[in-house]
């Protein structure tokens, strides 16, 4: 069976068209993506490599569960466990304490550097680095080119000056000094402190050419604590793990890592002594407890014994000594929890959720308690007096002895504290910077300058409203294209080198040429109806390139056999004596004032066949002489004498006359040129003819580039010749 071929829809071919559209855009745009894109990339490049360099260290912190290092240790509450939520110990490795410290001792609000030269001048130093200074770049001496190297030890500057910038000059002999805003401030030497105007400095190590400047800063503390704690991360690594990370970014590799180890030796000693702390506050109150509790016990101690002697001693049943047990083992865990309660109403309020639970165990005791007493109320009397001081003893040496044994823990505790806090692994000095990443930028440049040199194109060819090709003026004015002119090199190599020659007697074979031989054919068959042989080629503007597609019309009319006249009748711009390397006076102008005869002014056989008649001197009223009835009568002479008359027009938009030399002739042609004229132009143009009458017959598209466009639509041209 066959298949039948799916017949083109107009959709498909429309989008076949826009397809081809794009990529003939992209083929003749590329030069401009290319630029664009290395553009992009080598900025991305230059901030690569001019950018300061961040680097990155971390350091790892265990968060234990228990605060106690001694194995088996009950702890009374959870304040005394050391259990503390990760979040919380986050915020105070985060806090004002930690960081504060950590600023101190790494002086994170003292800035004190080399003055660079702006945008290179760091990269250049890091590269020239070494034991001594570099030699400066001449006439740049103030500024530090490698190896310069500062340290201050103090700056104490008034609040004023907190955050300004102070400029230290070093001078010879382990001189320096400071100045602020071009004023002088102080001077000093390595090692010594120095004081002025409310400024007090000690600088410990100075190596530098004399000359080289450095500036210093003092930061407002808090500044500096805001600047490290954006810088500074925390998070917890994993999920309830207890693993903390720390990590710094910064510009110095060495002063990140040293300013991390702080913070975790900060962190690390604040947390022993908290827990330290803590233990000795929770022994002080078991301390005051327990002599109150000794007082209590001989008391109940004394009252069972004074029993026994009066009554003697009384054999309890089985379920009386099981009630005393019970009894017993509520009333120690009331008492233990009366106890925390009393030391956690030192610390919390009644409504913090550690107090209300033990409320709520509170209430459920006294109530199993109160569950007991009811049964032993049932025992004979004697039994009851007897379980009660049995009871009372028993509660009172439990408690006693519990107490007594937490305190000794507690003393044991507090001597060997390590806190609840490991450090794992301290920060590293890093080797590489984690930005900028050249090869990233590089590659992020690549792709952003692609997409940016596309957008511009595509933007670029969007706003366009020139005449590209032979089909958009066709379709903006119903007339139509009898010929299409390509660019030709030969012609602008003439043109740079200022060379006269036309193009056809330099290079018969141009493609351009063979193009205007092509419109020569079609003018013959034009001319064949016409009932004058005079031919005006026009432009709306100046560049349209008028002159040379008429000048060239001209010599190949002429190769034919024909006896042609060429006239200059642009008397506002005219050039083409320069063409044929003639005079430009006297011409036309002379030879319509009757001021020369047309002998005079004939150049005869400037090419076999071709005559010309220059402008002439340019006259102040050029319009009037071309709508003069006496140029009307001068054309009618001339188709008697010549088989042809080429008129070269001034601009139609520029010129009043241009229209209507139109009427006098057969044939009009306008001479557009490509990615040159907009449609509005055109537009313009043509009405402006018809407003006189002029019939405008077609047009020559001129200089059309070899575009890609031009291949997919057909407008492609060849050289052949022998």
């Amino acid at each position: 069976m066959n298949e039948q071929a799916t017949p083109a829809t107009p959709e498909r071919d429309q989008q076949f068209f826009e397809l081809r559209e794009i990529i003939a855009t992209l083929q003749d745009q590329w030069r401009w993506v290319a630029f664009i894109t290395v553009s992009v990339a080598a900025l991305a490049l230059f901030y690569a490599i001019v950018t300061t360099p961040v680097y990155r260290s971390n350091a790892l912190i265990q968060v234990e569960e228990k605060s106690s290092g001694f194995n088996g240790i009950v702890e009374l509450t959870t304040v005394l466990t050391g259990e503390t939520p990760t979040e919380a110990e986050i915020e105070i490795v985060r806090s004002r304490t930690v960081l504060g410290e950590a600023i101190a001792q790494q002086k994170l609000d003292l800035i004190a550097r080399p003055l660079h030269f702006p945008l290179v001048g760091h990269v250049i130093a890091k590269r020239r680095d070494g034991p001594q200074p570099a030699a400066a770049v001449p006439g740049l001496g103030h500024y530090a080119w490698g190896g310069e190297r500062i340290r201050v030890d103090r700056l104490d500057v008034p609040r004023a000056l907190e955050g300004e910038r102070l400029i230290l000059e070093a001078g010879k002999d382990n001189r320096y000094s400071l100045s602020y805003r071009d004023e002088p401030v102080l001077e000093g030497e390595v090692g010594t402190a120095a004081s002025g105007r409310g400024v007090s400095l000690f600088v410990s190590e100075l190596v530098a050419r004399p000359g080289t400047r450095f500036e210093l800063i003092r930061r407002n503390w808090l500044d500096a604590l805001t600047q490290l704690n954006n810088s500074l991360s925390v998070a917890e690594r994993g999920k309830q793990t207890g693993i903390l990370e720390l990590t710094l970014e910064g510009e110095s590799p060495e002063l990140i890592a040293d300013t991390l180890n702080s913070i975790a030796t900060i962190y690390l000693r604040q947390n022993v002594e908290r827990t330290s702390e803590d233990a000795a506050k929770t022994l002080a109150f078991l301390d005051s407890q327990l002599p109150e509790l000794k007082n209590q016990l001989d008391t109940a101690e004394a009252a069972l014994n004074q029993y026994r002697i009066q009554q003697g001693t009384i054999d309890l049943s089985l379920e009386t000594q099981g009630l005393l047990e019970q009894l017993g083992e509520v009333d120690a865990r009331i008492s233990e929890l009366q106890l925390q309660q009393a030391e956690l109403s030192q610390r919390f309020t009644a409504e913090h959720p550690v107090r209300v639970a033990l409320t709520d165990q509170l209430a459920e005791l006294e109530s199993t308690r109160a569950g007991i007493e009811q049964q032993i109320r049932r025992l004979p009397a004697a039994e009851q007096d007897s379980v009660r001081l049995m009871r009372d003893v028993r509660v009172a040496n439990e408690l006693y002895v519990l107490l007594l044994n937490r305190a000794q823990e507690l003393k044991v505790v507090r001597a060997g504290t390590v806190g609840n806090i490991r450090i794992i692994d301290r920060a590293f000095v890093p080797l590489r910077p984690i930005k900028p990443r050249r090869s990233l930028t590089v590659g992020l440049g690549l792709i952003l300058g692609a997409l940016l040199g596309l957008a511009f194109v595509f933007i670029r060819e969007a706003l366009n409203t020139t005449i590209r090709d032979p089909d958009e003026l066709e379709k903006i004015t119903d007339l139509p294209v009898y010929a299409i002119v390509p660019h030709s090199e030969h012609e602008r190599t003439l043109s740079e080198r200022k060379l006269r020659p036309l193009l056809v007697a330099s290079d018969n074979h141009d493609a351009a040429i063979e193009s205007l031989r092509s419109l020569r054919t079609s003018l013959e068959f034009l001319l064949l109806d016409a009932q004058r042989p005079i031919v005006t080629i026009g432009g709306p503007i100046p560049s349209a390139g008028k002159s040379f597609v008429v000048s060239n019309l001209a010599a190949l009319f002429a190769q034919t056999g024909k006896k042609v006249l060429l006239i200059d009748a642009d008397l506002r711009r005219g050039h083409l004596h320069r063409l044929f390397e003639m005079a430009r006076a006297p011409g036309l102008t002379e030879l319509i004032a009757d001021q020369a005869s047309l002998e005079t002014v004939l150049q005869q056989d400037v090419a076999p066949g071709l005559s010309v008649i220059s402008t002439g001197e340019l006259p102040p009223n050029p319009a009037e002489l071309l709508t003069s009835t006496r140029f009307e009568r001068l054309l009618d002479d001339l188709v008697t004498r010549f088989d042809l008359v080429l008129l070269d027009a001034p601009p139609v938009l520029g010129a009043a006359e241009a229209a209507a030399l139109g009427r006098l002739a057969a044939i009009n042609l306008l001479v557009i040129r490509s990615e040159q004229q907009t449609a509005r132009e055109v537009q313009l143009t043509l009405a402006k003819l018809a407003h006189t009458g002029a019939h405008v017959n077609g047009f020559v598209l001129n200089d059309l580039h070899p575009r890609a466009r031009h291949a997919y639509t057909g407008y492609h041209y060849y050289r052949y010749n022998q």
